[in-house]
């Protein structure tokens, strides 16, 4: 069944249009009659970006806030071959589909006509049907690759389904009671300059905050890609900064997960050795590694599973006559559970997964710097120690590409 928030977009839009109403006005002077200019599809996935960002630092319960990525991109036309929106298909860690985003395809249009957070689209659902039930009349074997969608406008839509070169049929696919039509009806809407809204999305997404979600750049000051903010926040847990061990001091492979619980271990060592002395096993880190990697399962090739990480600690510590509680997590609201974690004094085990830089990575958080906005967007930056450098001076950022999940461990 298709689900119609086109309202909460629109709430959504006003918002923003509050929030930066110096942009807005800058855009309407500029504005001159009716003149439509066309949105590419990359301006159109910046502003289905910027919604969902804005999404998931307004709905906590949101299933996009464990992490999701667009994986489909297309544009749809009306009857006359016209370009009429853009299609965003999200998609979770797992790669199942987690909802889209409709967006316009010229400023003439809202930037953002509809959306769903969850679940396969309904256009791809309602295609379906159309190829079962013209299979099931024609007694042909159809399948979507057969079929053309089109837009007619007011979040109307249409299936062609082409049968052979002489035959098709066409039905209208708005809502779950798929009906047959004889002709695509386009509805004629009345032009509106939409242009102001467009300004306000595509500024969003690159000013203000911009961190970059690439394969080419470390973050290392948060502050270059933070500006307009209306608070911020930094923090580093106590005794945090100290020399770590980096993944080749040990061995090679896929050993990430193993060297940051050495890392951790190394941290409460240091911390308090009174109390956690016996965390240096043997007085080698090089043996609290091999241990840790037995204990993890780690296979160099592969790496190790989530899963393995919170046992793992759990032994290590009573092997050494040390208690110790240990908890997976799954997901991390763009990082705000791991602030929260940090907020208690204590590091934690951060698992990355899809990063841009990092990949699948296992790091030791330490501390964060937090940006928050006066339209109540929050960028989060945890400060990691990641097993590449010996120093804590490299930072993952909260929205970033993929998903995390940790492990909170927490020595008696």
């Amino acid at each position: 069944m298709k689900k119609i928030k086109r309202t909460i977009a629109c709430v959504m839009t006003v918002v923003l249009f509050l929030v930066n109403s110096s942009a807005v006005f800058a855009a309407q002077d500029e504005a001159t009659g009716n003149n439509v200019r066309i949105i590419s599809i990359e301006e159109a996935e910046q502003a289905a970006t910027t919604h969902i960002k804005n999404v998931m630092s307004t709905n906590e319960e949101s299933l996009w806030n464990t992490g999701v990525k667009i994986g489909v991109r297309k544009a749809i036309f009306d009857d006359k071959n016209r370009l009429e929106c853009y299609y965003f298909g999200i998609k979770d860690k797992d790669n199942n589909d987690c909802g889209y985003v409709i967006t316009g395809a010229n400023t003439s249009m809202y930037p953002i006509i509809e959306f769903a957070e969850e679940g396969e689209s309904f256009l791809d659902i309602s295609i379906e049907h159309v190829v079962e039930k013209v299979n099931d009349m024609e007694q042909t074997d159809l399948s979507s690759k057969n079929c053309k969608l089109y837009y007619m406008g007011d979040m109307n839509y249409a299936v062609e389904c082409k049968i052979d070169s002489n035959d098709s049929k066409i039905y209208d696919i708005t809502t779950s009671d798929i009906v047959e039509m004889e002709e695509i009806c386009q509805k004629e809407e009345e032009t509106q300059d939409y242009s102001d809204m467009w300004e306000i999305y595509l500024d969003m997404s690159t000013r203000g905050s911009n961190p970059p979600d690439n394969k080419e750049e470390f973050i290392t000051n948060p502050n270059n890609y933070e500006s307009g903010y209306q608070d911020s926040k930094y923090y580093m847990i106590d005794g945090g900064f100290i020399y770590y061990n980096v993944m080749d001091d040990f061995s090679s492979g896929e050993i990430c997960y193993p060297t940051a619980a050495t890392n951790l271990c190394k941290y409460w060592y240091l911390r308090d050795p009174s109390k956690y002395g016996d965390l240096f096993l043997n007085c080698s880190w090089n043996d609290v590694f091999w241990e840790m990697f037995e204990l993890m399962e780690t296979d160099k090739e592969v790496g190790t599973y989530d899963k393995n990480v919170e046992d793992a600690y759990r032994l290590y510590f009573y092997d050494r006559g040390l208690g110790c509680r240990a908890y997976l997590y799954y997901g991390t609201n763009n990082g705000l559970y791991i602030v929260d974690e940090l907020n208690n004094n204590r590091p934690c085990h951060l698992m990355v997964h899809g990063h841009q830089k990092y990949r699948d990575h296992g790091v030791v958080a330490l501390g964060y710097s937090q940006f928050t906005y006066s339209n109540g967007y929050c960028s989060t930056y945890i400060r990691i120690a990641d097993g590449d450098t010996n120093y804590p001076s490299r930072y993952v950022w909260g929205h970033c590409q993929g998903n995390w999940n940790y492990v909170v461990v927490i020595p008696d």
